[in-house]
């Protein structure tokens, strides 16, 4: 069962937010429902405001508009094709520098109650906050779901989505 109707992203995302869409904006605003898993690199899903809003499908998914999203067995193929680590890859189509995001684990979570999604491909980025000559490209799709707490998800284990003889997300690239 849906919820109320979603806030307008307009009304709801600052500057930073829409910048980090390709256009300025998601492509879908989709209700993602309980049990629906997430996934993301990084050094800690606690911010300031709660849970971080910042996703990535863990599972490939199709969305209403007929997009083929990768979870992330199809992200680690892409990256080990360009023969870089799964992290690297993800920082660059997503477009995250060192300054925002470590990138130190990969973390899976599932909704609990369900939330709205806002799905879209991830515009491209500065590699460093100090330097705006460098960018990453990215293109990738992402989800971003303001207003996550705790409550709201469950952390999960990653292990039964990687590829065997694959414990952790640094395994070298074949």
């Amino acid at each position: 069962m849906e919820p109320q109707p979603p806030p307008l992203f307009a009304d709801i995302a600052d500057v930073s937010v829409k910048g980090a869409f390709l256009s300025g904006h998601p492509e879908v605003v989709q209700w993602l429902n309980p049990r629906t898993k997430l996934f993301k690199w990084t050094q800690s899903i606690i911010t300031p405001k709660g849970i971080s809003p910042w996703w990535q499908f863990l599972e490939p998914r199709r969305l209403a508009t007929g997009t083929n999203i990768p979870g992330i067995r199809d992200l680690q193929t892409y990256a080990a094709r360009l023969k870089v680590h799964d992290r690297e890859y993800s920082r660059a189509r997503l477009g995250v520098t060192q300054q925002w995001n470590k990138m130190t684990e990969a973390v899976a979570i599932e909704l609990v109650r369900g939330a709205w999604g806002y799905i879209g491909k991830a515009s491209g980025q500065p590699r460093d906050q100090n330097d705006s000559a460098v960018y990453f490209i990215g293109g990738e799709y992402q989800v971003w779901i303001p207003g996550l707490l705790g409550v709201d998800i469950t952390r999960i284990s990653i292990l039964p989505y990687l590829p065997p003889n694959s414990p952790s997300g640094d395994r070298p690239n074949a």
